[in-house]
């Protein structure tokens, strides 16, 4: 179609303008080359991420947990019955054996051991008597002065006469302990952990007065499978940790072990013994450690920062090919001291594995390695 286009001096001028259109022509579109690649998340690990599994020794460990309980502990019962008159010692003081705790009214005790002296003053007056006629008698006999009779009857009364005097004689020792069960001592050093009574109480013979304990020298009472009981022996280190005191660790010894297994659990009971001098532990606390069973050689080890666990399952990541893969294992001993875990099944020495705990890994994520791995130092052996 012409167009027709004014300007210049030399009047208009019709310039053609030819239009070509085709028909069916599309927009141009830009598309990527095809040698465009979707680059893979790597995982960057440092030197010091990765181990090869190893064989080597580890120190071996039993489980085992429980309550702890002094060694020695008294409950103190009222021997006597009476008024308490006074009340000496309280909940949480220490106190030493033979200190005094409590006191009875001891009038009633006073009066029974005047009137059993007095009685037994009378009773070997007569038991002397009934003695020297016996010996008169037995003179006479020989004499042929008295009948055999009546030396047998002297005899006999000097007999009764003198168990008497005994009779008497047990009764004031019996009236003296009385007296002297009034005044309430302590029989052991250690702490008051329980006091029930008050002053102005009644009470009657076997009525609870005082609990104490001795928390110089506790014990654990914890228990072992059976089938494991042939490794623990008296003697054995136990290292635990204690309610209370997470920051810190404790250790003991076995001191006993049971004479016989459960018959429903199958467990044994054994007895650890824990120093405790300055009473910094207390009788109750729940303890849980392990005990252990000596260095023992093993086929796999890895770190104990290299575990993870779900739903049950132990597992590692280990490095094949460059890439991430997820290995299912079964651990068997466990060593806080090395730093290190038995692998029963799942890994062969010479695996490459991840070291440290880096939260979740994804499954077969390509892995850019900086260095080859080293294994770590085998740990010190005990002496």
């Amino acid at each position: 179609m012409p167009f027709l286009i004014r300007e210049s001096g030399y009047g208009w001028i019709a310039v053609g303008i030819t239009c070509l259109v085709v028909c069916g022509c599309q927009p141009h579109k830009t598309t990527k080359s095809a040698s465009s690649k979707t680059t893979e998340n790597r995982i960057e690990l440092a030197p010091s991420d990765i181990v090869a599994v190893r064989s080597g020794d580890i120190g071996q460990v039993l489980s085992a947990n429980g309550t702890l309980r002094a060694i020695q502990q008294s409950v103190i019962r009222a021997k006597v019955a009476g008024e308490v008159v006074a009340v000496d010692a309280r909940e949480g003081e220490h106190v030493q054996a033979g200190q005094v705790l409590a006191r009875i009214d001891d009038s009633e005790y006073v009066a029974r051991v005047k009137d059993r002296r007095a009685s037994l003053e009378a009773g070997r007056a007569q038991a002397i008597f009934a003695e020297s006629t016996r010996s008169k008698n037995e003179e006479l006999l020989q004499k042929k002065f008295i009948s055999s009779q009546a030396y047998d009857n002297a005899k006999s009364a000097a007999a009764v006469a003198a168990a008497q005097m005994q009779s008497l004689e047990a009764q004031l020792t019996l009236a003296e302990k009385s007296l002297n069960d009034t005044v309430v001592r302590a029989p052991i050093s250690g702490w008051i952990a329980e006091r029930s009574i008050q002053r102005g109480d009644k009470t009657s013979v076997d009525g609870n007065l005082f609990s104490i304990v001795d928390l110089s020298r506790l014990e654990l009472e914890a228990l072992v499978p059976a089938n494991e009981i042939a490794r623990v022996s008296p003697g054995q280190v136990f290292s635990t940790k204690i309610e209370g005191f997470s920051e810190q660790r404790f250790e003991g010894r076995v001191a006993r072990i049971g004479p016989q297994a459960a018959s429903g659990s199958r467990t044994i009971t054994i007895y650890i013994e824990i120093a405790n001098p300055n009473a910094t532990l207390k009788s109750g606390l729940f303890a849980q450690g392990t005990l252990s069973l000596g260095r023992h050689q093993v086929k796999a080890l890895v770190p104990l920062t290299a575990l993870h666990s779900e739903s049950g399952v132990s597992f590692v990541y280990a490095i094949d090919h460059d890439r991430i893969k997820r290995v299912a294992v079964v651990v068997g001993a466990l060593s806080e001291t090395d730093g290190m875990a038995e692998i029963v099944s799942g890994l062969d020495p010479g695996a490459r594995i991840v070291a440290v705990n880096l939260g979740p890994l994804k499954e077969n994520a390509p892995v850019k390695l900086n260095t080859v791995p080293v294994p770590p130092p085998a740990p010190a052996k005990a002496h």
